[in-house]
C-alpha cells in the first residue's frame, strides 16, 4: 500500500493556545510594520517567526506502515513509532481517534482530525491492521 500521511493536531485545549500564541506573535509583527512608513528590519523578523511557528505548527503528521504507526510531532526532532503489537484498540471519537497501548504503561494517544480525514485514516487503518479492533461512538470521560 501507499504511504499516507495523516495530518492531525493534540487535544482542543493545547491547539487554542499554540495557535493563539501563534497569531498574537503574528499581530505584534504587523503592529511593527505598520508604524513605519519604509521597510521595517524588526517588524519583517517577528512575522517571519510567526510564519515559522504556524510551520512547525501544521508539521504533526501520523504514517501507516505494516511494522506500525509513525508519529510525528510538533518538534522536528521527536519521532515515535507505535509498533502494531504494542496497539490495543483504536476508538473513535467526535473530533478525531485515540489509540490506547497495551501493557504497563496504558498509554492513550489523542489525535484530533477533521472529519474526511477521520474516515480515510480509520478505512486504511483497518485494512492495513485487520487483527485491531475498532471502538466506535464510544463515550469516554476524561476523569
Amino acid at each position: 500500500m501507499d504511504k499516507k500521511h495523516y495530518f492531525w493536531q493534540p487535544e482542543l485545549s493545547i491547539s487554542i493556545i499554540y495557535w493563539s500564541l501563534t497569531f498574537i506573535v503574528l499581530f505584534y509583527g504587523l503592529i511593527l510594520t505598520l508604524e513605519k512608513t519604509h521597510p521595517y528590519l524588526q517588524g519583517n523578523i517577528v512575522i517571519g517567526i510567526s510564519i515559522l511557528f504556524a510551520v512547525v505548527g501544521i508539521h504533526r503528521y501520523l504514517y501507516l506502515e505494516e511494522s506500525g504507526i509513525r508519529v510525528r510531532y510538533a518538534r522536528v526532532w521527536r519521532r515515535e513509532t507505535l509498533l502494531r503489537e504494542h496497539i490495543d484498540y483504536l476508538t473513535l471519537c467526535k473530533d478525531g481517534v485515540i489509540i490506547q497501548r497495551k501493557g504497563l504503561s496504558g498509554a492513550a494517544f489523542h489525535f484530533a482530525m477533521r472529519k474526511k480525514k477521520r474516515e480515510a485514516f480509520v478505512k486504511d487503518f483497518a485494512a492495513f491492521y485487520p487483527e485491531i479492533e475498532i471502538k466506535a461512538n464510544e463515550k469516554i470521560s476524561r476523569d
